[in-house]
């Protein structure tokens, strides 16, 4: 969709269709997470150990990351709401194939598929992007998150909430049963949009190597909130565990109300879109990553104490989630064009460093336990801190290009 200027060029972003996508994101995200809470009842279901079935919540992020490579990118080559609306028809699909899991092999392989098609939400993240205006890209991608945090931590409150009273399987016909609303809401509301750049399949993926290559800050971006995102995941994942053993002795329903409290976290994200918006990208990154590090101090002092934990458990949230929208912002910068292809490699690191969080938090809780936990977070932070190191004549060249106008949706 060609488009003579700018007032055709973007459709009017209303408060209403950020909240619509805002929505989208977290409801369709939402998916990847349900799990984490679920672990222990699956794992008494199918009679093995909690060790064990954590690769049910490690797979799916790796589902998740192998979309984002193989299927965010034909957002910059098909028409957006029409690849949205049929992926979620196929995740529609595989939520009830889950919730009929008759093996722990077919649990971890329909979670694994449902990951791999539940990206719906990177793809409306550059349609957001292309929709903005320059001056205000920060502060709309910070709104859209909120849609993405409340559904990553939602999912745990919801479904410790359905697992303690219907059990596990009732939580996926409930994902199956709003993703049908989701569709009919999309269906009507979302405008139609269209890629800019016509190229074969084949060679839209093998112009991922390339690209990835050449941009140096899309590097960064990647290595940090790859990292950021494990540590979190890592938190995350083993915290159902922790809530299971002394001193706590909760069940799931507890682990979903200290997602709540995370929740409070994601009302940061327009913060830190503002903050990108007057200082800049990088500036937000080290203040996030600041963040991060004190909620593991935290969390390995305190972590025993229900108080420090849910301190813990906000700050954590605050900066992994306020840092992908600061690095969302930098690698939008780099090219319109070519924003679901920046954004997919992106996401791919993003979640190869939350599924190997959590292979890492789950083995550390084995050998460990809780303080095993808390030092493989602060070794992560400390990994994506060294993406702090410039590359001064890139970034240059990232300054110099700006938030472009007029790019085509």
């Amino acid at each position: 969709m060609v488009f003579k200027n700018r007032a055709e060029a973007f459709p009017i972003l209303t408060k209403g269709l950020v909240l619509l996508m805002a929505a989208a994101c977290g409801f369709t995200v939402a998916n990847v997470y349900l799990n984490q809470t679920l672990l222990v009842s699956m794992a008494n279901t199918f009679h093995i150990s909690e060790t064990n079935i954590g690769i049910v919540a490690t797979l799916t992020q790796v589902g998740y990351a192998l979309g984002n490579l193989l299927l965010v990118p034909l957002g910059d080559i098909f028409e957006r709401r029409k690849l949205i609306l049929s992926l979620l028809s196929i995740v529609c699909i595989i939520l009830a194939a889950t919730a009929l899991s008759m093996n722990v092999t077919w649990l971890i392989a329909a979670n694994l598929i449902l990951g791999f098609v539940t990206i719906v939400p990177q793809i409306i993240v550059p349609l957001a992007a292309n929709l903005a205006s320059e001056d205000n890209r920060g502060k709309v991608l910070g709104n859209v998150a909120i849609g993405l945090v409340c559904g990553i931590l939602g999912a745990r409150l919801i479904s410790g909430f359905v697992d303690s009273h219907f059990g596990w399987r009732s939580m996926y016909w409930a994902s199956f049963a709003g993703t049908i609303i989701m569709i009919i809401l999309i269906a009507m509301y979302l405008p139609k949009s269209k890629g800019n750049y016509a190229i074969q399949y084949k060679k839209l993926l093998t112009s991922l190597g390339p690209l990835f290559l050449k941009e140096k800050v899309l590097q960064k971006a990647c290595l940090s909130q790859g990292m950021m995102f494990g540590s979190f995941s890592a938190f995350w994942t083993t915290l159902v565990f922790l809530l299971n053993t002394s001193p706590y002795s909760y069940g799931s329903t507890v682990a979903g109300l200290i997602g709540l409290v995370g929740i409070a976290g994601a009302f940061a994200t327009p913060i830190i879109g503002r903050v990108i918006d007057k200082k800049g990208p990088k500036f937000a990154n080290t203040l996030c990553m600041f963040i991060s590090l004190i909620a593991f101090l935290i969390l390995i002092f305190l972590g025993y104490w229900l108080l420090g934990l849910i301190l813990g458990a906000l700050l954590v949230t605050v900066g992994t989630q306020a840092n992908q929208v600061a690095c969302q912002a930098t690698i939008f910068q780099l090219s319109p064009e070519k924003r679901s292809r920046l954004n997919g490699l992106y996401m791919v690191s993003t979640f190869l460093g939350g599924s190997l969080g959590s292979y890492l938090g789950v083995l550390a809780w084995s050998k460990w336990h809780w303080y095993g936990v808390c030092t493989v977070g602060i070794l992560m932070i400390g990994i994506a801190f060294s993406s702090l190191f410039s590359f001064p004549k890139q970034e240059k060249k990232v300054k110099n290009r700006g938030f472009e106008k007029g790019s085509h949706v």
